[in-house]
């Protein structure tokens, strides 16, 4: 998974700042702490290296002889090179040297201290006053302290004096001061991370909760609340997600009750409709003109309306969630050869229906689901329109094909939503029953309330593939 893919939830990107946060502040910190320590002990260091020199030589200077002698220079050697210390020391007094620091100083010629610092040396030799330098020396950290002494009147040459201390210890020191300074920064990290996942879990739990009742809301769950836990702003966006859900819900079911009331109100209207349609087209063959095709087109026009009426009333009952079945065993093939017999589609709808598929259904709904099947496909498709039946483990399997253009596209989940239907490259012609919208919605309802399933998609040899599957 790559970097970008991880950081995309919310939680591994709180864990992220978190963990950056508490890396930056305590890699910061340790930073800053260090470098504190190490000019402490080193600055600790050399001045006192520089107060023992300065306050060992003020107190020979009374002692010693003018110009100063070899005895002078060995007292002065003795003085800052006691059996107890560990310093080095080197005296030059013109051309001769008296030292103790071995292979670590070039004695010859002009390069008798090679092994000191040059901006030492010279800073010595051009003022005499007293200064100090760290600097290395075949890997090892070193502090020099030079100064000289002069004799009264300044007459004879000065003593040069350089005192050499070894900083291993200080460098160990600081090492381990460092060590700790990495400790403290990867324990802040863990620290951080096991506080940012508990954190995460912690913030992420109203949102995880919110996320799980919006999308149950999107299923049609209206009653869906939430808990709010506090008065942080997570529990006031829970808040607010109830009352909007509760307003939903009233605007829903008011919705709801009134397409049920119309509808319930228009079915007397439509009975006297549907009786004076009927005499109408009873006499439009012994009326002429326009009157004739008048006539035939408001019984027409009557009996779609009723459909629709029906249709809205039985949408209306899944809505309230009073919608039942009323199951009993159903030799599928007999059921579906009587629907098509009863609206006389047998001979412009093929099947190829496998015997002794016997279901538990309710014979009324199954009986809505495939002639609204069947009649969408005779609609908006072409011939040949075919229904299959087969079994499966467990299910019984229906397929509607038919040999037109297909559904548009992206309409395999829209085609079972309310008054969708396939837009003008799916129709064949004009057609005054194209169906109210309702059809294939009511045969969606009506599947999932056997606990089935219906899908839409396109046949292998193309035109529309509706797929119903029923538990035996």
């Amino acid at each position: 998974m790559s970097g970008g893919r991880w950081l995309r939830g919310l939680r591994p990107r709180l864990i992220f700042v978190f963990g950056a946060l508490a890396l930056v502040t305590a890699a910061g910190t340790a930073t800053a702490a260090y470098v504190t320590a190490r000019n402490v002990i080193l600055n600790t260091t050399q001045v006192a290296l520089a107060l023992q020199v300065r306050e060992t030589l003020d107190r020979l200077a009374p002692t010693l002889d003018y110009p100063l002698t070899e005895r002078s220079v060995r007292a002065v050697m003795t003085a800052l090179d006691p059996p107890s210390s560990d310093d080095g020391v080197l005296l030059r007094l013109g051309d001769h040297v008296v030292t103790n620091l071995g292979e670590r100083v070039i004695t010859n010629d002009d390069r008798m201290t090679g092994g000191l610092p040059t901006g030492l040396r010279r800073a010595v030799a051009a003022d005499g006053r007293l200064a100090w330098q760290r600097f290395e020396w075949y890997g090892t950290p070193y502090l020099a302290v030079g100064t000289a002494l002069s004799p009264p009147g300044g007459d004879a040459p000065a003593l040069e004096v350089f005192v050499v201390a070894d900083l291993n210890a200080e460098q160990e020191a600081l090492a381990s001061i460092a060590r700790v300074a990495v400790l403290i920064v990867i324990g802040a990290l863990v620290l951080a991370v096991l506080l940012a996942v508990l954190s995460a879990g912690r913030v992420l739990r109203p949102v995880r909760e919110l996320g799980r009742a919006a999308r149950r809301m999107a299923d049609g769950d209206l009653e869906v609340r939430l808990r709010p836990q506090g008065d942080d702003e997570l529990a006031e966006l829970a808040k607010t997600f109830n009352t909007t859900a509760a307003t939903l819900d009233r605007t829903l079911r008011s919705a709801r009750r009134f397409a049920a009331d119309v509808s319930h109100e228009l079915r007397t209207p439509l009975a006297t409709m549907m009786a004076v349609a009927e005499v109408l087209e009873d006499e439009s063959d012994r009326l002429e003109g326009d009157v004739a095709e008048a006539s035939r087109t408001v019984g027409g026009e009557t009996r779609n309306l009723a459909r629709l009426v029906e249709d809205l009333m039985e949408i209306s009952r899944f809505d309230a969630g009073v919608a039942k079945l009323s199951p009993s065993d159903l030799d599928l093939a007999t059921a579906i050869q009587a629907c098509l017999r009863l609206r006389g589609w047998e001979d412009t709808v093929g099947a190829d229906l496998a015997p002794g598929v016997v279901a538990t259904v309710d014979p009324r709904r199954f009986d809505v689901i495939v002639a609204n099947l069947a009649g969408n496909a005779l609609r908006h498709g072409a011939p040949p329109v075919t229904i299959v039946l087969r079994r499966e483990p467990g299910h019984a399997v229906i397929t509607v094909t038919d040999h037109g253009p297909g559904l548009p596209s992206g309409m395999d989940e829209r085609i079972f939503e309310r008054f969708v239907k396939g837009d003008a490259a799916r129709t064949r012609h004009e057609d005054r029953d194209g169906g109210s919208g309702l059809g294939l919605a009511l045969a969606w309802e009506n599947a999932h309330l056997h606990g089935g399933t219906l899908t839409a998609g396109r046949a292998p040899d193309g035109g529309a593939l509706f797929t119903l599957r029923l538990p035996l």
